[in-house]
């Protein structure tokens, strides 16, 4: 995966309203969807950040790490769930491009 096939996933997904993380930070105790690319994964969830157990903010991999320390971070966007009662929780798969 290239960084150009990366930075043309996060673009289509800014076409349908999604959020770049380098342009801006999800807020702080809403209800959040992302998908970040680190690592050679694609990792997608939904988080309430200010919510976590304070010990594990910067573990490696975790919601707060992904989306507030961009640490090894390719690319990522994010948006306010659409149902903030929904579930929280986080999937990770290798990242392949779309062709």
């Amino acid at each position: 995966m290239s960084e150009y096939e990366i930075t043309q996933w996060r673009k289509r997904l800014e076409r349908k309203g999604w959020l770049g993380l380098s342009r801006s930070s999800p807020p702080i105790n809403r209800l959040v969807e992302y998908h970040v690319v680190w690592q050679g994964w694609l990792i997608s969830g939904r988080c309430v950040l200010g919510k976590e157990i304070k010990d594990d903010w910067w573990e490696p991999g975790t919601p707060q790490y992904l989306l507030s320390r961009k640490h090894g971070i390719s690319d990522g966007v994010w948006r306010l769930a659409k149902d903030q009662r929904a579930e929280v929780g986080q999937l990770r798969r290798k990242y392949e491009p779309q062709q």
